[in-house]
């Protein structure tokens, strides 16, 4: 195991994708704040190998089930309940400059994940915490489609009144909020799709019109609020926020076995599950999938790295060990976008742009 584990970090640790790294200043006049960021991309991608396919692929796939009345809909509830999050999206529009890439158009991907929610087609990502004495380390694989998303992944550092608040890596950005994060010296974060009864648009729709945020304000909200400030306010904090869609939240502290799988839905409350070394529970996985029931037999991330977790030598119980797992087919498989590996306790967040691999890549 120990040498399967060096092979697979040492004969990829060249086969990284670059990701470009940015300042955000959400101190910055709204329209301003994500303009530079959508530069870089089109500069370095071009908008027919970035934007382009992923809002295409996502237009047969995802915003189907909309009509242009729906549009409007969320479009009017944003520009009421979030102006500030509106006037971002129109500075996104401008750097665009297309004329299908309307507000109302931005206003639908503010809510993509409720809205994907509807037809529940398919998302994969995984995370993993793992117990290291006073740390933990946690892991994090983003999964999407089309391949093109990887051109939009970017490695934020994120600041307000002059004060760095913690660092991203995300390509949901454009739509001004983010799904991976770490807030320095408190928590690391990252959301996960959790497969569970398709949504209605009805239902959706409501949520919307309430003035509910989406999905991927949530972890912003965490980073710019001062109160919440230690593991177990945030944790309370993700427990109790009213969702919109069926999600999974895995948030690492700075302290020994700080680290939980909160599992939510827009009618449930269910049970977080927590580590606690003392009794043995070292390490948690968390994919798309309720942790109790066992994985689908043709999608079996979580089996593969509670195996490699169980498995584990002492002298790659750190962040090496964890990367490792993060990069075994078929924790990494074909939509995988990125890796990152974080630790709040010493402030770490290493980034690693991934391409696709197949169960014959990683032979």
């Amino acid at each position: 195991m120990h040498q399967k584990l060096l092979f697979v970090l040492f004969t990829t640790i060249f086969c990284f994708t670059y990701i470009p790294e940015l300042e955000i200043d959400l101190s910055a006049p709204p329209k301003q704040r994500w303009k530079e960021a959508v530069q870089t991309v089109l500069d370095l991608y071009g908008y027919d190998n970035s934007f382009g396919p992923v809002f295409a692929f996502h237009n047969k796939y995802s915003f189907d089930v909309l009509n242009q009345d729906d549009y409007t809909t969320i479009a009017q509830a944003l520009r009421k309940n979030f102006p500030e999050h509106s006037l971002e999206l129109e500075g996104i529009i401008e750097v665009l400059n297309r004329p299908e890439i309307t507000f109302e158009y931005m206003a639908g991907w503010a809510y993509f994940h409720e809205i994907a929610h509807i037809t529940n087609y398919f998302y994969e990502c995984t995370g993993v915490l793992l117990s290291v004495g006073d740390q933990v380390i946690h892991g994090r694989n983003m999964d999407q489609a089309p391949g093109q998303g990887r051109n939009l992944v970017l490695h934020l550092f994120i600041k307000k009144d002059g004060k760095y608040l913690g660092e991203v890596v995300d390509w949901y950005w454009f739509k001004g909020g983010f799904i991976t994060a770490l807030k320095y010296n408190v928590v690391t974060l990252e959301e996960n799709w959790r497969y569970d009864k398709q949504l209605t648009k009805e239902s959706v729709l409501t949520y919307i019109q309430k003035g509910l945020p989406s999905l991927t304000q949530v972890f912003r909200e965490i980073l710019i609020n001062e109160t919440l400030n230690t593991f177990e306010k945030v944790v309370q904090y993700l427990e109790n926020y009213e969702v919109g869609c069926a999600l999974y939240n895995i948030v690492a502290g700075i302290g020994k076995d700080q680290g939980v799988v909160i599992s939510r839905g827009p009618q449930e409350t269910l049970q977080t599950l927590r580590l606690n070394s003392t009794i043995g529970i070292k390490y948690l996985v968390q994919t798309n999938y309720d942790h109790w029931l066992p994985d689908p037999e043709d999608d079996p991330r979580r089996t593969a790295a509670e195996n490699l977790l169980q498995k584990i030598k002492n002298n790659l119980m750190n962040e090496f060990g964890v990367y490792a797992i993060m990069n075994t087919y078929p924790v990494h498989n074909e939509g995988t976008f990125l890796t990152v590996i974080m630790n709040a306790k010493y402030n770490r967040f290493i980034t690693l742009g991934q391409e696709a691999i197949t169960f014959f890549d990683d032979e």
